[in-house]
């Protein structure tokens, strides 16, 4: 029988509670949301594999196993150089499988990403350690396959949306969600997004007033700093931080109060089945982070995702998550809108969740997983 291992990080944190907020955030490769990816993958492989970080050396890497599932992000793009691991992977021999990797365009929201030749190397890497002639690289949307064409790659990939979206093995989840689309929300989370998208401000605040009024919650995945403020972690933030934050979210507030509303509203999680359950609690998840939005609707809780990139478009578009273009609403939204937004089909969600999960099983046989 064949050892399965992962290549990338655990699918929780279970010791979370005492540990510094910089060992945290990097154990969750600096956002939580990886950890809905990877738990998402287990899920549908059936079991949990040992694991190894991305950039363990070779040698620990043949030790693990025979075949490593390798939890992508969006790896191609301009921001990208893989030279080192291309190289590591060069003296690996485990057959290896790389899910959900996604393109990062610089060009609009559809041009093709010149991609730097160590990413390149990295993905012939990739594509030389297959386990058979199938693809063995699942891409998280349409665009990203174009890109993948573009370099030669199109016959080695199958765009597949991302994992997390099965979770839940309910035959009529979109025709229950269908229901909840339509009834009062009385309780709103936001996924929050982060201070350095300095272009969504006015957007960003008007969902925490959404959220402040339906006494809801600010669900955070990223900066390292927010992370802290959200562990109650103070002593990690500098006063000048909590600043910019707070012009952020437009919030007219002085020091204490801030504080006061930091640990009132703000929450991070490291366990996956305690998102999913604390995100039972609402009516609506709106925000900017694509895993806040399908954990929620996992657990039959309505969500609408804020697209600001083709990196989210095109993972809503594959899996049929409702979204609205962050320029379309940058000046920010209501209550009301989050209703009139949410165009979402019950039967064509269920439909397109049967196919891709027929899909990820026969990918994962083809490639000596299942």
């Amino acid at each position: 029988m064949k050892t399965i291992f992962t290549l990338g990080l655990n699918e929780s944190v279970d010791d979370s509670g005492n540990m510094d907020t910089k060992v945290l955030y990097d154990l969750v490769g600096q956002n939580p949301g990886n950890l809905a990816f990877h738990y998402g993958i287990n899920r549908l492989i059936g079991f949990v594999p040992n694991s190894t970080p991305w950039g363990s050396s070779a040698d620990k890497i043949n030790i693990m196993g025979d075949i490593g599932i390798i939890p992508c992000a969006n790896q191609l793009g301009v921001h990208t150089d893989m030279t080192s691991l291309a190289n590591n992977l060069n003296g690996v021999n485990a057959k290896l499988v790389a899910v959900g990797l996604g393109a990062q365009s610089t060009v609009g929201l559809d041009g093709i990403p010149e991609l730097t030749q160590g990413t390149l190397s990295w993905l012939e890497q990739v594509v030389k350690h297959a386990a058979s002639n199938s693809p063995n690289i699942t891409v998280r949307g349409d665009f990203t396959l174009k890109v993948m064409e573009h370099y030669g790659y199109g016959g080695n990939a199958v765009s597949l949306g991302c994992p997390s979206l099965l979770i839940n093995k309910s035959r009529d989840l979109g025709e229950r969600l269908e229901k909840k689309y339509n009834s009062p929300y009385r309780k709103v989370a936001v996924a929050a997004g982060q201070i350095h998208w300095a272009s969504m401000s006015a957007l960003e605040a008007s969902l925490v007033r959404i959220m402040e009024d339906t006494k809801g919650a600010y669900i955070v995945q990223s900066t390292d700093e927010t992370i802290a403020l959200s562990r109650n972690d103070f002593s990690y933030v500098d006063e000048k931080f909590k600043d910019k934050l707070r012009l952020y979210l437009k919030l007219n507030m002085d020091e204490r109060q801030f504080d006061d509303w930091i640990r009132q509203y703000m929450i991070s999680f490291y366990h996956v089945p305690s998102w999913m359950e604390y995100l039972r609690r609402f009516d609506f998840v709106v925000g900017a982070r694509i895993h806040g939005i399908i954990l929620a609707m996992q657990v039959g809780v309505p969500g609408l995702c804020i697209a600001h990139d083709s990196r989210i478009r095109e993972l809503c578009e594959k899996c049929k998550i409702p979204f609205v273009m962050a320029k379309d609403v940058k000046d920010g939204m209501t209550i009301q809108d989050l209703r009139t937004l949410s165009v979402f089909d019950g039967k064509a969600f269920d439909k397109n969740r049967e196919e891709i999960a027929a899909e990820y099983q026969k990918f994962f046989v083809n490639n000596g997983i299942m």
